[in-house]
This record gives structure tokens, C-alpha cells and sequence, in this order.
């Protein structure tokens, strides 16, 4: 075998898949309108942009791994007037490169605590990178597959004993990719209380949490975050890409009980991710700011209300989702999720399949809130003629 195994079956990541259907799309001369990747596309708030290319140097210096502190000092502020959390709240914070390479590595020092642990528990459908960092870290993944009755709450106590007993951590996400859903005060508080009692490590995938309907900015409603209620086993997960549209600068942070941060801080500066000065320029501008997310929630919000009140009308949705950008679409009479977006990407719509998401959840496809609303217009068209046609005979 050329390499290890993990390595060597490693299924295609989806959004490799997605790009290359992309791709060839693009080579047919056909009008792509991409609803798959998580990419948004809306412009990157200038001063960001001019902070970023400001920064950069005449000589180029290796940067710290634990951010320099005009960017420590502006991602304390953000959580203080977000979440009324900061040092004296008895937490740590340390500046990651986005919020994909944090949840890989964390694994590394996860797998194996706690007297040998090596299950780490992580919602399904889920983030594609939960599973594989656990494999590369030798750990034993666990998937959770959450259910529409339950509102999709992570519930860790109802895990066999047997894996209870063994887990190192467990990963949750809310607001949740690809459903949308958020957790209520008194899940969360169930979720902590179970982490603490079991000594488990629970990691908060929170990239989502400053994307939320608009309607919750009058209201004064946000979702919530676990570190609200105890800093003790918790770690959360925060990243610039969705708030800020920072996607390909990568930048975020992790924040939470110091104890293990501490040790992570040692750990990561062996991994090669401290952040660039000029990504951290960027960052330290976009963390001061929160005018302009409020204007990229008026642009998700738009998006999704346009697109849900067209897919609810032909029947592939019944419920518009609080937070993030995405649609999770059932398909009527358990349709294959795979061969349905193969088909519809034909007609230049691209979305992602449940099975790529997810280990085993069939019947749904997402749609990333990516294009700009012009072209949504133009994408519900294909999808409700697609729709119409392919179900006619139901």
C-alpha cells in the first residue's frame, strides 16, 4: 500500500466532487449557478480588504501563534459585545487560520485523553471533517444522526454505555449545517451537564452563530453559545469566513476553558498554522465590526426567504430554517438525492447531495445561499421547471 489507510480511502471530499461537476459545466459553455459549496458570494467589506493589503510587508517575518495583540485584543472586544464573555469570564483564546484546519488538528490532541478514550461523537449530517480528522488521529468517529422530531438536538445520554464510557469528546454545531437549526437554552445546558458528569470534551462548532434570520436582530434574539454557561471541558469554534466572507483569507479563533488551551497552544505551534500578519490585519478589522454583518444577514435573509417561498410553492420544503444560508430539502417519495442533483446539475444548477453530507441520510439535497439574488431568480426557474417536469407523473 503506497500509504496509510486513512489516507488511501479517503472517499472524494464533496466539495472536490462539487467543484469538478462545476467544472465541467463550465467547459460545456453552460450557465452555472453553484448552490453547493458554502461559498458566499458577497464582496468582502473593503476595509477589510485594504487593512489585508496594507499589511504587507517589505520583509516577511515568521508570525506568532498566539496572534499579535492588536488582533487578541479586537477578538476579546467581539466576544464581549456578543456573548458578554472575556478573560475575567476565566476562558483563553488563541487566533486559528479559519475554522476547518482547527477542527482537523484539535483531534491530535484529543484522541487518547482521559485514560485512553478514542470515540469522539459528531452530529450526522454534519461537517465532513469531523469523521476524517478522527480517522487521521487514529480515533474511532461515532456519528449521531439527528432527527427532524427533535428539532435535530444533539441528546449524547441516549449513546450505548459502552461508548459513553469511551468518548473523548463530542462535536455540536448550532446553528447547524446543513439544517439550519438552532439549540434551546435548556438542550444545551442537558448537552453541558452530560459533558461535565462523563468528563468529555465538548467542541462547538459555532462558524454559523452570527448568521441568523433578520428578523432577530429586532427582536434582540441570537443564538446562543455554550460558553454562556460553564468554561469548564468546553472549546468553541469560531471563524471570519461566513460572518465576514473571509473564506479564502482563513481566519477564526478558539475560545474556551484555559486549561486545555493551554495545552493546544503548545501542540499547535508545532502544526505550521500561525496567522499571516496581513490575514491578521484583516482579521483585527473585521472582528472590531459589526455593521457589516449586519448587512450580509440582510443579503442571506433575502436570499433564503426568495428561495424557500419558491421551493415551499413546488413542494421540496416546508419549514424556512432560523440561522445559516443553507435549505435542507426532503425530496418527495424518498427520490435518490445523488441522481437528483446529478440531474439538475445537467441544467446548470448545482446542490449538494445528502449522502455527501452525511453517512447514510438519503432523500435530501442542500442549497448553499451562494449566488447572488439575480441568479437565484434565474436558478428557481430551472429548479421549479425540473421539479414539475421530473415529478409530473407522481
Amino acid at each position: 500500500m503506497t500509504l496509510n489507510s486513512v489516507t488511501m480511502n479517503l472517499p472524494t471530499y464533496p466539495m472536490e466532487a462539487l467543484a469538478k461537476i462545476r467544472q465541467g459545466l463550465q467547459e460545456k459553455g453552460t450557465r452555472v449557478f453553484d448552490f453547493g459549496t458554502g461559498d458566499p458570494r458577497i464582496p468582502t467589506w473593503k476595509p477589510i480588504r485594504d487593512a489585508m493589503t496594507q499589511a504587507v510587508p517589505e520583509i516577511s517575518q515568521y508570525p506568532s501563534i498566539n496572534g499579535g495583540p492588536e488582533l487578541r485584543s479586537s477578538i476579546w472586544a467581539y466576544c464581549k459585545r456578543r456573548f458578554e464573555l472575556d478573560e475575567e469570564s476565566g476562558l483563553d483564546m488563541i487566533p486559528t487560520n479559519g475554522s476547518k484546519e482547527a477542527v482537523f488538528h484539535i483531534a491530535l490532541s484529543i484522541v487518547g485523553r482521559a485514560g485512553g478514550r478514542k470515540h469522539v461523537v459528531y452530529p450526522n449530517p454534519g461537517y465532513p471533517v469531523y469523521k476524517s480528522s478522527i480517522n487521521f488521529a487514529g480515533g474511532i468517529p461515532y456519528p449521531v444522526t439527528l432527527k427532524e422530531e427533535d428539532n435535530y438536538i444533539f441528546k449524547p445520554w441516549e449513546l450505548p454505555e459502552e461508548v459513553q464510557n469511551d468518548t473523548a469528546a463530542i462535536w455540536i454545531n448550532y446553528p447547524h449545517n446543513p439544517t439550519g437549526a438552532t439549540i434551546n437554552p435548556e438542550s444545551l445546558k442537558k448537552i453541558i451537564d452530560w459533558c461535565q458528569e462523563r468528563d468529555v470534551i465538548l467542541l462547538s462548532d459555532d462558524c454559523y452563530t452570527d448568521i441568523y434570520h433578520t428578523s432577530w436582530d429586532k427582536s434582540g434574539e441570537r443564538p446562543i453559545h455554550p460558553l454562556s454557561y460553564s468554561t469548564k471541558n468546553i472549546l468553541s469554534f469560531m471563524s471570519l469566513s461566513k460572518r465576514s466572507g473571509l473564506t479564502g483569507y482563513r481566519s477564526g479563533f478558539i475560545l474556551g476553558d484555559p486549561e486545555i488551551i493551554k495545552y493546544v497552544r503548545k501542540a499547535r505551534a508545532n502544526f505550521g498554522v500561525a496567522t499571516p500578519l496581513p490575514i491578521q490585519a484583516a482579521a483585527n478589522v473585521a472582528w472590531q465590526d459589526d455593521e457589516h454583518v449586519i448587512e450580509r444577514r440582510k443579503a442571506f435573509s433575502e436570499r433564503l426567504d426568495y428561495s424557500f417561498d419558491r421551493l415551499n410553492k413546488i413542494g421540496l420544503i416546508s419549514e424556512r430554517p432560523k440561522a445559516g444560508f443553507y435549505l435542507w430539502c426532503p425530496l418527495p417519495k424518498g427520490d435518490d438525492d445523488i441522481e437528483f442533483s446529478l440531474a439538475l446539475a445537467e441544467k446548470g444548477v448545482i446542490t449538494s447531495p445528502s449522502q455527501w453530507l452525511s453517512e447514510g441520510i438519503k432523500g435530501y439535497v442542500r442549497l448553499a445561499m451562494v449566488p447572488n439574488i439575480e441568479d437565484i431568480r434565474d436558478a428557481m426557474d430551472i429548479i421549479e421547471e425540473f421539479v414539475t417536469s421530473r415529478y409530473k407523473e407522481s
